[in-house]
């Protein structure tokens, strides 16, 4: 297991370096603002199984682990920015717009696929799979199919088909879209990180003059005794190890039954950063080495799942998956482009954007759309994004994922789910005119 892990690891890397350079060279590449790692995946994808494999015997073969690879390596990343997270008034009332906002997007996503899913005569539960993709990618479909499946309403390989469709729509639409958008923004002057209104050759081709380069580590400790990436990559991995611990923990509750890592290893990395500020160690920590060891992870996870995406599901039921997946990723796109505007205000479109992707995609996507809008993470996205994810998946994500199945299996159940999620439509937009208002 531990050989094809590692071979699965030198497949990414040897990509990433491909993506490198094509980005180096590549003129519409550089254009559209592509990252290295969105390159390199689809670079993947066309010598994976999906394309290359259809027809020639030599192709990337990627192990069955690689599916497992996302929510670990979003757990690192989580972890090296909330260890410097600090909390203050006018974040956590971002962080409750932001809940407010998710809790619109869900209500449009779920509200559309039951109206078009009358239209094509899906299942009612069928309505719940777009939402369950687009917030959790090729994965969380699987726990409604699931739940269908042992209450006998539905045969659990259809509806993980209709939700990995979906899946690999979200992520399309996500990454593509979402690339357009800010393309646009920025031209518009709608980013305000420095960095974006101010682009050199170098932020195209992704390589640094010779001059230009610089050390971005700071060492505590002496390179004889204790090299310094390996104390902080260390930090995270204890963290890591505790928030196994207390996932173990949350899994005996039936309502937290449904986390994953990344939960957890929020609430332990968010502790842990509390304490630490408040001893000798804090002089220990440098935020700049954490966040390098945050984006190496970052970038195998997003190019691990761009690589290893199913094109062949795409083509089943296309009619009724396209129409409502469309539906619902420019309702998405609507609510995402007008509230944050109107609520958050500054460094709204950095915020939309992680927003964007991680409610069309995953959070992989939204992360790479911020690389994009804010290279230097110099706004509050990233942190506003990840301090509101345990709330809203405490609540309606987690309502719509386990509970909400339930009661679709009957028309009665069906319909006062559609009116529940109306109520929650107009109580979360009441609340975040209020909110927001100043």
């Amino acid at each position: 297991m531990f050989e094809t892990i590692l071979m699965d690891f030198a497949w990414a890397s040897g990509l990433l370096i491909i993506g490198l350079f094509l980005r180096s060279k590549v003129g519409f590449l550089q254009k559209m603002f592509i990252p290295v790692a969105v390159v390199g995946g689809l670079v993947g994808l066309l010598l994976g199984s999906e394309v290359l494999g259809k027809f020639c015997p030599y192709y990337i073969h990627w192990s069955d682990n690689v599916s497992g690879f996302a929510n670990p390596l979003l757990a690192i990343l989580f972890v090296t920015q909330f260890i410097a997270l600090s909390f203050d008034r006018r974040m956590i009332k971002k962080c409750s717009l932001i809940f407010l906002i998710s809790a619109t997007v869900i209500a449009a996503q779920v509200l559309s696929a039951m109206g078009l899913g009358k239209v094509f005569g899906l299942p009612d539960g069928a309505a719940l799979l777009p939402f369950g993709a687009f917030y959790g990618a090729h994965g969380i479909p699987q726990v409604i199919a699931g739940i269908y499946d042992t209450l006998g309403y539905w045969n659990y390989d259809e509806a993980s088909a209709f939700g990995t469709t979906y899946a690999t729509i979200g992520m399309l639409y996500g990454i593509i879209v979402g690339i357009v958008i800010l393309n646009y923004g920025i031209r518009k002057g709608w980013v305000t990180a420095e960095k974006s209104g101010n682009l050199s050759k170098e932020d195209y081709t992704g390589i640094l003059d010779k001059e230009n380069r610089f050390k971005f580590m700071t060492a505590y400790t002496s390179d004889i005794a204790f090299d310094p990436l390996t104390l902080h990559f260390g930090i995270v991995l204890a963290i890591m190890l505790v928030a196994y611990g207390l996932l173990q923990i949350l899994h005996m509750v039936p309502l937290f039954s449904g986390f994953a890592i990344y939960v957890p290893a929020i609430l332990v990395s968010l502790v842990f950063g509390v304490v630490i500020k408040r001893t000798p160690a804090a002089q220990f920590i440098d935020n700049e080495s954490l966040a390098h060891v945050g984006t190496l992870a970052l970038e195998y996870l997003i190019i691990t799942a761009i690589a290893t995406m199913k094109l062949d599901v795409i083509m089943n039921n296309a009619a009724a998956i396209l129409t409502i997946s469309f539906a619902g990723l420019i309702l998405t796109t609507i609510i995402l482009m007008v509230l944050p505007k109107l609520w958050l205000k500054q460094n709204w479109l950095e915020n939309a954007m992680v927003m964007f992707g991680a409610w069309t995609g995953s959070t992989a996507t939204g992360m790479m759309l911020l690389r994009i809008a804010d290279p230097e993470l110099e706004t509050d996205a990233g942190p506003n994004l990840i301090a509101a994810t345990p709330l809203w998946q405490i609540s309606t994500q987690n309502f719509f994922l386990t509970i909400a199945p339930m009661f679709m299996v009957t028309s009665a159940g069906a319909h006062n789910m559609a009116l529940g999620t109306a109520g929650m439509l107009v109580v979360a937009l009441i609340l975040g005119f209020i909110i927001g208002r100043k």
